[in-house]
């Protein structure tokens, strides 16, 4: 295959060549009567030179002339095929042919015949009528004795039946050649096409007869080589394990997993339309049953074909089923399951998408390292999901340096956060709450010399004392001034602030961390965030990503931002494309985010094998190193862990929903 792209990219220059070789150009294969004509030797000499100067038009005019004013003279032949020749560089291609077959009819024994069908070829070829372009090759290999020509003419012919012939035609030239080297050609390329419509076993009969042939046939090693790729290759699978619910009398079960599936095969079909060799899909319906996913892929794990496994798409599913794949060594590779732990149980388990320790994660390191935030709060259900989110962001924060404010819990689906944010408010307004010193009273001189002891200048004591002020602590000893005041045993008083008092804001958190259990918690959150003037930056997780719900409720949910597992470019062309295969392939219906998921998931396998990594130990090697997987739903990173890392970061701005950012974990400090 390179090597024909080579011939493909040195196209331009082999036709030249060709064009200006000739055999002596003397007068061929006509009456002894015809005699040496001084004239046309002059007129054959100019045309020639204008010719070789590259002015073809002229010369095409040239030739012409001198062979209506001579039709018969030492240089007739001569002047026919470089006519042919010359209007072939002007690209008057019809006038080329008209000439050339003028030459092969009315001078059948000259040996310009090879040449004169080699060029036919040549203007048939630029004219995209390659059977006949064809034809006239074959007709020049089978006929020519010039090692040159029929050189060129095998490099062109190679070109065209691998690029340019439908099968129905490669299969009439198959009746039509007649030497063995052309028979090999034209079948191999036969076996090729054969192959990528999958039929295994006529290709297979068809090169085996060509591999029988004496090997110094150049297409025989040709042959031989996809009889080996067949027996190597051919039963590369990808297992799938999907909730089909085939079993299931009600239709709108099946919809989840047959989603994923033709978004599947559509990756597999496109790949096993440009190949000779197909991957094929061994199915398993799991149920929505974890026992039964578990007999699948221990299933799927015995036919030693399969060299990975897409699913199964649920967390329950995945924890049943997972281990039995990594003891196995076979890779898993889960397109949507997000519970922790998957990708731990070992070395050959993937997640494609975010779990939930890796989501927390990301929206702490955008907001410390995108947003410039130092000092944090979380608002987040007690269920199991918001729980992992939030330590996972806690834990992240901490990592980082910033500064956590407070964090409070509360039960998902409730309407009424009252104690939850006053005692936010409560914590946030303290850290205003400086103890003071007053030093309006009689003060001792040993309570004085502990002040001077620890560095405060006498000047500011005497001033603080003869204006009978009160000092904060910080002020007298800097940040740790309570610390210190406490250690020195000095009477400090603490001004409450008042956290009752609504109309104080809360300013001091740069963003809050609110992992809702739904969407329909969105107008209760940020209602109650506003109601208690909490002015802080809302960092949200994929259940904010609800149009609808924000914009009923934009007065407190603008500006929000929150990080997606999904976000697609619809008017991309990629997506464009995708879109109109997978519409076409499945009766008109557009495709779902779960045939994305199913699709980017499948391409990045088929990626892998497609590099001759079938081996199920290398793909998984290959897969713990992926970065940035351009997929149609996002991206994929699996380097941390083997667990994407990847999350697109939107934010709702004067009812839109709007692309800000993303963050890659994989990516962070390098």
């Amino acid at each position: 295959m390179k090597a024909l792209m080579k011939i493909r990219n040195l196209l331009p220059a082999i036709f030249f060549l060709i064009l200006t070789f000739s055999q002596g150009l003397h007068s061929q294969s006509l009456p002894d009567s015809i005699i040496f004509k001084p004239e046309v030797e002059r007129e054959f000499v100019e045309a020639m030179k204008l010719f070789r100067a590259g002015k073809f038009d002229t010369a095409a005019r040239v030739f012409i002339r001198t062979i209506r004013d001579y039709p018969r003279s030492h240089r007739t032949t001569s002047v026919y095929i470089m006519g042919g020749k010359a209007y072939y560089e002007s690209k008057n291609y019809r006038e080329s042919i008209r000439l050339l077959k003028d030459l092969i009819d009315l001078y059948p024994q000259s040996s310009y015949i090879a040449d004169a069908h080699y060029t036919l070829g040549l203007n048939y070829y630029r004219m995209e009528r390659y059977e006949d372009a064809a034809s006239e090759f074959i007709v020049v290999i089978q006929m020519s004795h010039e090692e040159r020509l029929v050189t060129r003419s095998k490099k062109l012919l190679e070109i065209i039946t691998e690029s340019n012939l439908t099968l129905a035609e490669l299969q009439f030239f198959r009746t039509d050649v007649k030497s063995e080297e052309m028979i090999a050609l034209v079948t191999v390329r036969i076996a090729e096409k054969i192959l990528r419509a999958g039929d295994f076993t006529t290709a297979e009969e068809m090169l085996h007869k060509v591999a029988v042939m004496p090997p110094n046939i150049k297409y025989v090693a040709d042959a031989i080589s996809l009889l080996e790729q067949i027996e190597k290759r051919g039963g590369v699978k990808i297992g799938v394990a999907l909730p089909l619910m085939l079993k299931d009398e009600n239709p709108a079960t099946r919809t989840l997993g047959i989603e994923f599936l033709q978004g599947i095969q559509l990756a597999v079909d496109e790949y096993n339309q440009t190949v000779p060799v197909k991957i094929a899909l061994e199915v398993r319906d799991t149920e929505r049953d974890p026992s039964i996913a578990a007999r699948h892929v221990a299933d799927l794990c015995s036919d030693e074909n399969v060299s990975a496994i897409i699913g199964p798409i649920i967390s329950g599913e995945v924890f049943a089923a997972a281990g039995i794949a990594n003891e196995r060594g076979v890779p898993l590779i889960t397109p949507t399951a997000t519970a922790n732990g998957i990708a731990a149980i070992g070395p050959f388990i993937f997640q494609a998408n975010p779990d939930y320790e890796k989501r927390g994660r990301a929206a702490a390191a955008f907001a410390y390292s995108t947003l410039g935030a130092r000092k944090f709060a979380v608002l987040a259900p007690t269920d199991a999901v918001g729980k992992q989110m939030a330590d996972s962001f806690i834990a992240e924060i901490d990592t980082l340096g910033g500064e956590m404010i407070d964090v409070q819990w509360y039960s998902a689906g409730t309407t009424d956060l009252r104690m939850e944010l006053m005692a936010m408010r409560r914590k946030a307004l303290e850290k205003f709450e400086v103890p003071t010193i007053d030093f309006g009273g009689k003060m001792k001189q040993s309570e004085l010399n502990k002040f001077i002891n620890w560095g405060v200048n006498q000047r500011v004591l005497d001033s603080l004392i003869e204006r009978r002020l009160t000092a904060p602590v910080t002020l007298l000893f800097g940040e740790r001034g309570k610390l210190i005041a406490d250690s020195l045993r000095l009477s400090t008083h603490l001004e409450r602030m008042k956290y009752d008092s609504l109309g104080l804001p809360v300013t001091n958190i740069d963003a809050i961390f609110v992992p809702i259990a739904s969407s329909e918690e969105i107008p209760v959150v940020s209602s109650q965030l506003k109601f208690f003037n909490i002015q802080a930056q809302i960092l949200g997780t994929g259940d904010w990503n609800d149009v609808n719900a924000l914009d009923q409720n934009r007065q407190y949910t603008d500006k929000t931002m929150f990080m997606v597992d999904t976000y697609t470019n619809f008017s991309s062309e990629t997506y464009q494309i995708f879109a109109a295969k997978y519409q076409l392939a499945n009766n008109n219906k557009p495709p779902g985010t779960n045939a994305l998921f199913g699709y980017d998931v499948a391409k990045m396998i088929i990626q892998i094998i497609s590099q001759g990594k079938t081996r199920r130990a290398d793909v998984a090697a290959f897969l713990a190193h992926i970065e940035e997987f351009e997929g149609l739903h996002s991206k994929i990173s699996l380097s941390s862990n083997r667990v994407n890392a990847y999350l697109t970061v939107l934010q709702y701005k004067n009812r839109q929903i709007l692309r800000i950012g993303e963050i890659d974990l994989t990516r962070q400090g390098k």
